[in-house]
């Protein structure tokens, strides 16, 4: 699967000026220093559509390959990359062809940027990587910011303007 597809036919957002600032400088600063050190790392995927995630979502739970469902968030709203907080980052040419040790030492560079890395979940998720100033996953109280005043107040909530 190249980067840039997902399987879907819907398209995944590789364009970093839909992250909230802050992160995204975050993000940059990040990828720099991934290339300092030869890891050669992209962002797959930043900001993710409702209508994308719903494809997510349907994965392992209907026929849609693969078995297993490969995310936790029924839409869009419950994960931080409906946000423009996360990112999920992948090798330029093996994509997610990689050991756990690229995807840590990916992360580490990302964690010199104030973000979390999903590696370090409970049920971890190498590729995924978000705003440290984020909770693990979107509050009610992020979605209530989001209805109420829209994305740039949640930003601001989290410290990402």
């Amino acid at each position: 699967m190249s980067a840039g597809s997902n399987g879907t036919g819907v398209a995944v957002s590789h364009d970093l000026s839909l992250l909230a600032p802050r992160f995204r400088a975050a993000v940059e600063r990040a990828l720099a220093a991934c290339a300092q050190q030869g890891l050669d790392a992209v962002v797959y995927e930043g900001y993710r559509t409702p209508e994308l995630q719903a494809l997510y979502w349907a994965r392992g739970r209907t026929i849609i390959p693969p078995i297993r469902p490969v995310t936790y968030a029924p839409t869009n709203l419950y994960s931080w990359h409906g946000y423009g907080l996360a990112v999920d980052v992948i090798h330029r040419t093996d994509h997610w062809d990689r050991p756990e040790s690229w995807f840590r030492a990916v992360a580490e560079c990302f964690k010199l940027q104030e973000c979390r890395w999903g590696g370090d979940w409970r049920k971890p998720d190498l590729p995924h990587l978000q705003w440290g100033r984020c909770k693990p996953s979107p509050s009610d109280a992020a979605r209530r910011i989001l209805a109420a005043d829209g994305l740039e107040a949640v930003w601001r909530a989290v410290q990402a303007t």
